[in-house]
């Protein structure tokens, strides 16, 4: 019989161990498989820029709305009062009272001097016209509310028979436009004047006025030399 060497059956020990433990190993990691690295490497993509998101379609932009100009009192009449312009700057068409006193003389000092030989007009604006001592016409527009002329002077043509009448009829006034238009109206109680013009003759000028009462017109002769007046 031969006898086993202890060295020959401590090796046999260890080779059944390891080969247990390796069975072990195998038995207990076997299902899951290591992971490997892909022979090409993917490049990491640039990240894309997001476009910024634009106001949307349904809310309209309303545009800023530019600043107000402070309205400077005067700027609707364009009259500093130094010039001649239409209309009296203040939007007055019946001041109530006129002063057709003031109103003829600023006639007469637009033509250079003369003699109002018609007046006509109502509320604030008036038409003038004056006789030269030639005989020459002159028509100015005056504003009562304002008192100076507003449109004018402008020469009015006539013919020289025409000058030589204005003239002489001129010549031979004793009661100036003025004062036969208060006569014309007293000749008509509550009565406003419309219109005044100069005839007759050199000896025997006469006014004719026009005057208005209650919606209705009166005629009212005024004698220019004595200042009688007669209504019709």
């Amino acid at each position: 019989m031969t006898r086993r060497h202890p060295s020959t059956a401590l090796t046999a020990a260890i080779t059944v161990g390891v080969g247990a433990a390796l069975f072990l190993t195998a038995c207990s990691g076997g299902d899951t498989p290591a992971p490997t690295r892909s022979a090409t490497a993917t490049a990491t993509a640039e990240p894309t820029r997001t476009a910024s998101p634009t106001p949307s379609q349904s809310t309209p932009v309303v545009p800023s709305s530019p600043a107000s100009a402070t309205p400077t009192p005067g700027d609707d009449d364009g009259d500093d009062g130094s010039g001649q312009g239409a209309g009296n700057g203040g939007g007055v068409t019946d001041p109530g009272t006129v002063d057709l006193g003031i109103v003829t003389q600023q006639g007469i000092a637009a033509a250079g001097g003369g003699t109002v030989v018609s007046l006509t007009g109502s509320g604030d604006l008036w038409t003038v016209v004056v006789a030269g001592p030639d005989g020459t016409l002159t028509q100015s527009v005056v504003s009562a509310t304002l008192g100076r002329v507003t449109s004018g002077p402008f020469p009015k043509d006539s013919d020289a028979a025409t000058k030589t009448a204005n003239a002489a009829r001129a010549a031979g006034l004793r009661v100036d436009a003025d004062a036969a238009a208060a006569k014309a109206t007293a000749a008509v109680p509550g009565s406003t004047l419309a219109t005044l013009q100069l005839g007759g003759s050199g000896s025997a000028p006469t006014w004719t006025a026009t005057v208005s009462s209650g919606g209705a017109s009166r005629t009212v002769t005024v004698d220019g030399v004595t200042g009688a007046a007669r209504a019709s």
